[in-house]
């Protein structure tokens, strides 16, 4: 690494299974800046109010392939993944999130708001890296289209700024999130 490692990085190498997954050669760390508190208050509340040593104190994204045909949903009922005899592998955009006592809606359980919270945050995270991964692709095709002699001015759709916030979010509890403890949420 050129840079000394995070906090929240140090904190999550001491865990076995996180560090398992944090040192995999095929894992990519990733910016997380709803931790970062800005002047606009946006992200406040992971960057302050849920930032505590009793709260969530540490919080750390990446990214890994997955196999496509890893898929959790029952309705799939199909074999998925398979291009040419080869395995397709998407992209898993995972965060940990360090609970403690002070997420509590019960006894050593987090509140169910606090978990939905986690859902919203990892998703967030993710549709920041498909955004990302958008844009470099727009730049791409915008640099492709000007050497073509096409209107660099006239981006091509899906190349707008709109703000990424949550319109829907359902969640079915299955079980108790028990604190204090460790959580990692993936999407993809």
């Amino acid at each position: 690494m050129s840079s000394p490692p995070s906090k929240d990085l140090t904190h999550f190498l001491t865990i076995p299974w996180c560090a398992a997954l944090l040192t995999a050669p095929t894992t990519t760390l990733l910016p997380t800046p709803s931790r970062v508190p800005k002047s606009s208050t946006e992200d406040s509340f992971f960057a302050l109010t849920l930032r505590t040593g009793e709260t969530v104190p540490y919080m750390l994204s990446f990214s890994s392939p997955r196999a496509a045909s890893a898929s959790s949903s029952p309705a799939a009922g199909k074999v998925e993944g398979k291009v040419e005899g080869k395995t397709e592998t998407i992209e898993q955009v995972s965060t940990l999130f360090a609970l403690g006592p002070g997420v509590n809606g019960y006894p050593a359980t987090a509140h169910g708001g606090v978990t939905a919270a986690l859902f919203d945050e990892a998703m967030g995270v993710c549709m920041m890296r498909v955004r990302a991964s958008a844009a470099a692709a727009a730049a791409a095709a915008a640099a492709a289209a000007a050497a073509a002699a096409e209107d660099p001015k006239n981006p091509p759709p899906g190349q707008g700024g709109v703000d990424i916030v949550t319109a829907s979010l359902t969640v079915d509890f299955v079980r108790r999130v028990v604190t204090p403890g460790v959580v990692v949420v993936r999407v993809w």
